[in-house]
C-alpha cells in the first residue's frame, strides 16, 4: 500500500514547492484593480442573465408602453373578451369584430386595442345580446 501512496505524496511536494504561475499574477494586481474587474465581471454576468430571462420570457409588455397593442391569438381573444372561441371565430367571419389573418384558412390574430374598441362601441355577440333583450 506504501507504494501506491509515495507517488501522491511526491505530486503533493512538488506542487507545494513551486509556486503557481496564475497565483503569481493574481498577487500582482493591486486590490483596487481586482475590485474593478469584478464589479465589471458581475456586471456584464447580470446583463447577459437578464437577457437569457427575457428571451426565455418571451415576448413582453416592455416593448409596448401599455399593452395596448399586444396581439392574441383566437384562444386568448376568447378568453380576454369572456366567449367562446368558435363564436369569436363566427363574429370575425362575419367582419362584425376586427381581426388580421395571414391567408385563407389561416390562424386568426386580434390586437388587445381593437378588441377593446369593440368592447366599448356595445360590441357583444348577438346570442348575447338576444338574450339580454328577452330578459329586459
Amino acid at each position: 500500500m506504501a507504494a501506491y501512496a509515495t507517488p501522491q505524496l511526491e505530486l503533493a511536494s512538488r506542487s507545494s514547492q513551486r509556486p503557481s504561475h496564475r497565483a503569481d499574477r493574481m498577487r500582482s494586481i493591486d486590490p483596487a484593480t481586482e475590485s474593478s474587474l469584478l464589479d465589471a465581471l458581475i456586471d456584464q454576468l447580470a446583463e447577459r442573465l437578464a437577457e437569457r430571462l427575457a428571451a426565455a420570457a418571451g415576448p413582453s409588455q416592455a416593448h409596448t408602453p401599455s399593452g395596448q397593442d399586444e396581439w392574441f391569438d383566437s384562444r386568448h381573444a376568447a378568453d380576454y373578451l369572456g366567449v367562446h372561441r368558435d363564436t369569436l371565430r363566427k363574429l370575425a367571419a362575419e367582419r362584425a369584430i376586427p381581426a388580421e389573418q395571414d391567408g385563407p384558412n389561416c390562424k386568426l390574430y386580434f390586437r388587445r386595442s381593437d378588441l377593446d374598441a369593440w368592447r366599448r362601441t356595445g360590441g357583444r355577440p348577438r346570442h348575447l345580446a338576444m338574450s339580454l333583450r328577452h330578459v329586459a
